[in-house]
């Protein structure tokens, strides 16, 4: 049986806030000001470090950068036994 963490070890999400962030010259502490979100949050997302994805989050940064789809946030990269995104069962 496939259960939803089995999925999280199968891809990586990859964050291009980074890269937002570096075309508009700020830094986290200043997207967090102006966003409202929390430094935390910022940080968490900048270092790609998040299991879930918060609507709220995702969509105050969309708007924030003028993003049209969440692939111009995140890039999701499969491991290699998942190359084609077919999710692979735990053993």
């Amino acid at each position: 049986m496939l259960l939803s963490n089995d999925i999280i070890k199968v891809m990586k999400m990859i964050s291009k806030l980074p890269k937002l962030m570096e075309s508009k010259g700020i830094d986290q502490k200043t997207l967090a000001y102006q966003t409202g979100l929390s430094p935390t949050t910022v940080g968490k997302v900048y270092r790609g470090q998040f299991n879930q994805i918060d609507k709220h989050t995702f969509t105050t940064l969309c708007l924030y950068f003028g993003l049209k789809t969440i692939s111009d946030l995140i890039d999701i990269q499969w491991e290699k036994d998942d190359i084609q995104g077919i999710q692979v069962q735990k053993k």
